[in-house]
Parts: C-alpha cells; sequence; structure tokens
C-alpha cells in the first residue's frame, strides 16, 4: 500500500524543539523538550504503530565534532509516551541546544493533540 500524501510531503518537513533540562536517571541520559507528542504525535509512535522506531533526529547547533553521548528525548507532557527520540548518539546538548527532527511532513501538528494539558500550540512556518 502507498499513501501518496506521506509519501510526497514526509521527507519535507522538519519539526524543532529546545532543549530546557538534562537529567540522568538509572544510567539513562535524558532531554527534556519544550516540545513532544502534543506537536508532533507521529514521530512520539502514538500514531499507530505497532512497533515504536525513532525519526532521524539531530542537535541542529551541534551537527558535528561534539562529543558524543546516547540520550533519549522527551516531551514536557507527564506521560510515559511522551518520547521524541529513544537511545540514539548524539553530539552533547545543553539546555538551550535545539533538537531537530527530520522526516516531520506529514501527520505533524494537525494529527495531534495540540491543547493536550494546556501546553502553547506549535507555531508552524513555510520557508519556501
Amino acid at each position: 500500500m502507498l499513501e501518496l500524501g506521506r509519501y510526497l510531503v514526509g521527507e519535507a518537513g522538519i519539526y524543532v524543539c529546545r532543549v530546557l533540562e538534562r537529567k540522568s536517571s538509572r544510567g539513562t541520559v535524558y532531554l527534556i523538550t519544550d516540545g513532544g507528542l502534543h506537536h508532533h504525535l507521529a514521530n512520539s509512535g502514538n500514531f499507530g504503530q505497532v512497533l515504536r522506531k525513532n525519526y532521524p533526529v539531530l542537535i541542529g547547533n551541534r551537527v558535528a565534532g561534539e562529543e558524543q553521548e546516547t540520550v533519549t528525548i522527551v516531551g514536557p507532557l507527564c506521560t510515559p509516551l511522551d518520547i521524541l527520540a529513544e537511545k540514539v548518539m548524539l553530539p552533547k546538548a545543553q539546555p538551550g541546544d535545539w533538537v531537530v527532527v527530520r522526516q516531520s511532513g506529514a501527520y505533524g501538528l494537525t494529527a495531534s493533540p495540540q491543547q493536550f494539558l494546556s501546553h502553547p500550540t506549535a507555531t508552524e512556518v513555510l520557508v519556501g
């Protein structure tokens, strides 16, 4: 089965959110961001995927030449489902850095529970 809408625009968009803080718990480093499943439900794996897989993700302002570490990137919501990327190797990020999720051009904001717990709605920007 081929879904033409997803096929045509899936690679086109990116989702960007900011790292708010870092936490270590039981040997895992977590990057807590200001965005999550309320902005990008498909990326969190909660759009009907049987097996959750990571979208391609990077630290936008630390792309190359940095110390690497394995991290799990999560959103600010009070649910264990609010995961943007799990156990990915990325440059060591700090609060204020930018998390960039690639291949976000389909099923992003319009398919997400934007008003979840009254968190702010994401801003969509079209760059031509």
